[in-house]
């Protein structure tokens, strides 16, 4: 049986597997992929002929010979953007596969122009994507012939269906938000940059309450989790298949993760060149803000704006015993060096840590991402000057990351008072 799309070698005309993620095909060796064949789609990669950038696109077609005609296009779209974006005008088409395909593409910045590109990472479009497919799944499942399904057919009655779906389906109030957000934001774009003339039939949905996302992790939490990271034990039942939960890494991520507070994303790009010394001694790390400097599009190094994290006692234990003074300068990574793909373990890395997490057996969950409240929490409590190391803006960290449980505990047991003793009489 056939197991791949067909391929012949045509420049910038892939075959892509869209559950590994990945290029594959016949002529490659070691690009071999497991997955079914309807995984597979074939890619668009067109260079736009400044530097190294380049537009990809994930075709429609699943015949080589029509993939080609379609690469063709893309190709043209890509280098006279201006005249496709008039003929584009003139044909909007209503089929929400089709929106879906735009939306993906807007953010993947294909044919955004410069200053409206936003750099989006490649686990958000990913997520996005999920998203997107499971809504397709719900309308397929209802007997609806997708490819033909209009976004005006979207009304109240589907999007009380499909709220009902997302109810049963899952337990958790932040998962529920985070599908209907898709769907509205992808409304939104429709509406709001390539004008369509439709109503946003999702804004009318209610989110359910979340809880706050000011929750740290207590030092218990945090080296209870540390001593059962381990191979032992470490399969979960995912599907119809076993996944190893466990990675050599896990344990200093975790712990990097605590000792700087730093985004997921941060950590994984995190190098030991970026150590700053004085005297010989290891003061902080300069280490580049992605989410700013991805908003400001800001890709030169020189442009770059830096978030600077101290070298405390627990990062410096940390460091020596990741063999800080071998790396001096090195341009390795501090986490997992000998992994090339960074996109997939920064994927997987939270879902690692919640299942070790769930192993402690407590009445409630904690997730990595709580690590940065944790962090930024004792920062404030130290520093308590009403300014933060991780926001320019002090009231964001006010708002979302500073755990007033904690710093109330602390403000206890550092004698907190309102008024001074009164001196004996």
């Amino acid at each position: 049986m056939k197991n791949e799309l067909e391929y012949q070698k045509f420049n910038g005309l892939t075959v892509f597997c869209n559950k590994c993620k990945r290029n594959i095909h016949n002529k490659q060796k070691g690009k071999k992929c497991s997955h079914p064949i309807d995984k597979q789609v074939y890619k668009a990669i067109v260079r736009t002929g400044s530097g190294y950038e380049r537009k990809t696109k994930i075709l429609k077609s699943r015949d080589f010979d029509k993939a080609v005609k379609e690469f063709l296009d893309f190709k043209d779209q890509v280098k006279n953007p201006i005249l496709y974006q008039k003929s584009f005008q003139k044909s909007k088409s209503q089929l929400l596969q089709d929106a879906m395909a735009m939306y993906i593409d807007h953010m993947n910045d294909v044919n955004v122009p410069f200053h409206l590109q936003k750099h989006l990472s490649e686990t958000h479009i990913y997520s996005t994507t999920i998203a997107l497919e499971i809504f397709v799944r719900f309308i397929i499942s209802r007997g609806i012939n997708f490819k033909t399904y209009k976004l005006s057919q979207i009304n109240d009655t589907i999007v009380g269906h499909y709220c009902d779906f997302l109810d049963k389906k899952y337990d958790s109030n932040y998962t529920y938000n985070g599908r209907i957000r898709t769907l509205r934001t992808l409304f939104n774009y429709l509406i709001d940059q390539e004008d369509y003339n439709i109503k946003n039939v999702w804004k009318k949905v209610k989110f359910k309450s979340e809880k706050p996302t000011d929750i740290s992790i207590s030092e218990k939490d945090f080296f209870d989790l540390l001593d059962i990271v381990s191979p032992d034990d470490a399969i979960e039942r995912i599907g119809k298949s076993n996944r190893n939960m466990y990675r050599p890494w896990l344990s200093d991520l975790i712990r990097l993760k605590a000792y700087t507070g730093r985004r997921n994303a941060e950590l994984f790009a995190m190098k030991w060149n970026m150590i700053y010394y004085e005297g010989g001694m290891p003061i902080h790390i300069e280490s580049p803000n992605i989410k700013v400097n991805r908003k400001q599009n800001n890709f030169d190094e020189k442009d770059f704006q830096y978030t600077y994290i101290p070298v405390g006692e627990e990062l410096f234990e940390l460091l020596v015993e990741l063999k800080v003074e071998e790396n001096l300068n090195s341009n390795e990574f501090i986490i997992a060096p000998e992994i090339g793909n960074r996109i997939n373990i920064e994927k997987y890395a939270s879902k690692y840590f919640t299942f070790f997490f769930k192993k402690l057996n407590r009445k409630y969950i904690r997730q990595l991402k709580h690590l940065r409240q944790t962090y930024i929490t004792s920062e404030d409590s130290f520093i308590n000057r009403g300014i933060s190391m991780q926001h320019s803006n002090y009231s964001t960290t006010s708002k979302h990351y500073i755990d007033r449980r904690e710093v109330a505990k602390q403000m206890v047991e550092n004698g907190f008072r309102v008024f001074p003793k009164r001196a004996l009489q």
